[in-house]
């Protein structure tokens, strides 16, 4: 079972570095974001969506999504978090329409939050790679369906285990050896990570993420999207240090290969694009 109460914490502690890493993790930022507005092109019509941003943070998508016009609630488990969302939002002059702290998990119990049919769109970009059981993650989603309207989209994100492993070849390859038996061998079956005292996750791969849709009967899986293209593992640092035209000129080249199906192992993270069946 999870513990929302060390998650909590590892965020308050760490709150200003998460509110800095999507400018560090410039690519993951742009992809994402470029995926979320086609389809505020698409359900929107010119009109002013209801958008949920569950895990939110510190509302790094929440406020460009606000200052477009959409009424966007923000919510997130860190009270620090949360606390930057508001300060930067009034500093930005951007309204948003609720910041709630909540775990993920209980927002059904949440009339702030939750209501059947009442979102557009669900960003779901923190929780799931935190939930360490399928049947918390396959819940959530469940609850992220209800609140949607018919044909609604949940844009849902993933962390991939070949991100950790790449990581752990680059800075400290001998460590899978020397753990294999105490840890990675357990880690490479069910890719849950708890080697942290506070922060745990769940490292999913591209089959896992289709195959928990499928439990969702809902939902209909659309598109997976690589955040990094193919330049997981840091190998976009050079091009996030590029001048405005050259940089989206990398980001519309990267798109062109976000979603082949032989470039979303090289991620770190997947985002899932479902639909709200009628």
């Amino acid at each position: 079972m999870t513990d929302a109460h060390r998650i909590a914490i590892w965020y308050d502690q760490n709150a200003a570095l998460e509110h800095e890493r999507l400018t560090s993790c410039r690519l993951e930022f742009s992809i994402s974001w470029k995926i979320i507005t086609q389809y505020l092109d698409q359900l929107g019509r010119g009109r002013a969506l209801e958008i949920l941003d569950l895990g939110g943070g510190t509302g790094r998508y929440a406020l460009p999504l606000a200052k477009l016009g959409h009424s966007v609630t923000l919510v997130d488990i860190s009270d620090r978090e949360l606390k930057i969302a508001h300060s930067t939002a009034e500093e930005a002059q951007v309204k948003l329409t609720a910041i709630v702290k909540a775990d993920a998990r209980d927002i059904r119990s949440n009339p702030v939050i939750f209501q059947e049919q009442k979102y557009d769109m669900v960003l779901c970009q923190g929780p799931l790679y935190h939930l360490l059981e399928e049947n918390e993650r396959r819940a959530v989603l469940s609850a992220c369906a209800a609140a949607l309207k018919p044909s609604g989209i949940i844009l849902a994100a993933f962390m991939l285990q070949y991100a950790h492993l790449r990581d752990l070849a680059q800075r400290d390859p001998m460590r899978l050896v020397r753990e294999y038996d105490s840890f990675y061998e357990n880690y490479l079956a069910d890719g849950i990570y708890t080697r942290n005292q506070l922060i745990c996750s769940y490292h999913s791969d591209p089959e896992k993420v289709r195959a928990i849709f499928k439990t969702v009967p809902e939902l209909e899986l659309e598109r997976l999207v690589s955040c990094e293209g193919f330049l997981g593992g840091g190998l976009a640092s050079k091009i996030s240090e590029l001048q405005h035209d050259a940089y989206e000129r990398w980001v519309d080249v990267m798109l062109r290969f976000a979603e082949d199906q032989n470039n979303l192992g090289n991620a770190d993270h997947l985002l899932a694009v479902a639909r709200r069946k009628i």
